[in-house]
């Protein structure tokens, strides 16, 4: 997991979604998966260039579960590292080398990082 810089324009095969987040449980180090998700979900056509945390899976479905795991240890990622990320997470669908990849990104507050 790293930082990236990036603007992107979803092609038509690819979807992109912006997840807001509990405000209490995407600060915590050890968030509870049933209240992580604040229940907003909407659809977004482009990632705005700034600084995010990512990661992947080469998978095109995750249940709702593998979802929040896999959010949850990017979130723990970006703490460790004394990043402070804001209460939104981007889930990006899309085909590389023919094959099904969910991406996890979140927008990291720029001032809060060492």
């Amino acid at each position: 997991m790293e930082f990236f810089r990036v603007f992107l324009k979803n092609p038509i095969n690819e979807k992109l979604f912006c997840y807001i987040l509990n405000p209490e449980e995407a600060i915590s180090i050890d968030p509870h998966p049933e209240n992580y998700f604040s229940g907003n979900v909407e659809d977004a056509t482009v990632l705005k260039v700034s600084e995010y945390y990512v990661t992947q899976v080469k998978k095109g479905n995750l249940e709702n579960i593998d979802l929040i795991d896999i959010a949850i240890e990017l979130q723990k990622e970006a703490l460790w590292n004394r990043c402070k990320l804001e209460c939104k997470l981007y889930l990006r669908k899309l085909f590389e080398d023919n094959s099904p990849v969910t991406q996890l990104w979140r927008p990291i507050i720029k001032t809060d990082c060492l």
